[in-house]
């Protein structure tokens, strides 16, 4: 019986957006596999697949039906799975056998287009570490319960990953791609942000769920829940940069800042005689809107752009005076122990009145602090907030 330590990685499109990164990315995995453990790796499309896939579908029907999507976007990993188990194939070194979700087994429910993972059978996954090959599994995908192929939604290789790691019992799950963990900002946007070491789970998904690309929120929820050792790292060197732990950090200390331009906001009013309140949020959950404010009958909903026109839909069956506006961005800051009263958020709003900044839509928890800006000088009043907690840190 094999009993090596199992480890899975994941590398996103970027990391394989051509045969010399792939190649790269395939020495990487030899590499892993020589320090004596057993590798599955989960891969996303190449480069910019899935976005021109999308692109494309929408020129031919501007209102496609979400299985057929499924069925399209579901390409673009197969493409890279074939791929790179043909290069690290050629180093000779080890085998490498490729599979999509539906063939492990990768279960979910029929929700096309933003499936959940029920279950990760892993029949045929466990039957090749067993023989000592490396595994390379289709991100991003899987079959429902009718057995319809579907995917996960945006970043759902990485989800798709950590629901492997936590079948398989694996010893560490490696989310690699071009950025080497994760940072204080964005640091494709900002040079000066600094790499955090180790960061706890729950700021960690406060983080995905303000913005972040470094993880998506479900991967890092599914982490938590079934204990992931979760960590992440540089797809072309295969360093480790950051490790996510149960450990409770600094309180009371900013760990990093976050700006949202993927945001509508949708005001609306609801009448207390009609007693729409409860069926409009029902509505809404199950398209996975959250409403920020409902009070005395006025409330205050954030989307994506791409779940405007949904939105309004259901929005305007049953309320009142709609109103859109996309010329917002969301900055969060995020921490332990940082929520309205304590020294960090005195700080924050601070800083925000010197700058003369217009914000609106306060959101507090007790490891965040939300405000709605203009769009259109939120990179400055990023930095100047990055500035504030990270100079001379």
């Amino acid at each position: 019986m094999n009993i090596k330590p199992i480890v899975v990685q994941k590398y996103g499109g970027s990391s394989l957006a051509n045969p010399e990164y792939i190649k790269q990315v395939a020495e990487n995995i030899v590499k892993r596999k020589d320090s004596g453990v057993n590798i599955v790796v989960v891969v996303s499309a190449m480069g910019k697949t899935t976005d021109e896939f999308v692109k494309m579908a929408h020129i031919i029907n501007p209102n496609p039906d979400k299985r057929e999507m499924d069925m399209l976007l579901s390409v673009g990993e197969r493409i890279s799975i074939s791929l790179l188990a043909l290069a690290i194939n050629a180093t000779g070194k080890y085998q490498a056998v490729s599979y999509t979700g539906s063939q492990i087994g990768l279960i979910t429910d029929n929700n096309h287009t933003n499936a959940r993972v029920l279950e990760v059978k892993g029949l045929r996954l466990r039957e090749a570490l067993n023989e000592d090959k490396i595994v390379v599994i289709a991100g991003f995908q899987g079959v429902s319960i009718n057995k319809e192929i579907t995917t996960l939604g945006r970043g759902g290789s990485d989800t798709t990953a950590v629901a492997v790691a936590a079948s398989l019992d694996a010893d560490y799950c490696e989310i690699m791609s071009d950025i080497d963990g994760i940072y204080t900002a964005d640091p494709k946007k900002m040079s000066v942000a600094k790499r955090i070491d180790r960061i706890n789970y729950d700021i960690a998904l406060e983080m995905a769920a303000a913005g972040a690309k470094m993880l998506h929120k479900t991967a890092v929820e599914f982490a938590k829940r079934h204990n992931v050792q979760l960590s992440l790292g540089a797809s072309l060197t295969g360093q480790i940069g950051t490790i996510v732990t149960n450990e409770k950090l600094s309180k009371g200390c900013v760990t990093s800042v976050v700006i949202d331009k993927d945001i509508v906001v949708i005001r609306f009013s609801i009448t207390q005689e009609d007693g729409l309140k409860l069926p409009l949020l029902f509505s809404c959950e199950k398209v996975h809107l959250k409403i920020w404010q409902l009070v005395q009958g006025l409330a205050t909903i954030g989307v994506s752009q791409s779940d405007l026109t949904t939105a309004k839909k259901i929005i305007e069956k049953t309320a009142q005076t709609v109103t859109v506006d996309d010329q917002c961005a969301i900055l969060s800051i995020i921490g332990e122990a940082i929520n309205i009263g304590t020294t960090p958020a005195c700080q924050f709003f601070t800083k925000l009145n010197e700058l003369n900044v217009q914000y609106r839509e306060v959101i507090n928890g007790e490891l965040f602090l939300k405000v709605l800006i203009p769009v259109n000088d939120s990179d400055n009043i990023l930095k100047e907030i990055h500035n504030l907690f990270f100079t001379n840190s």
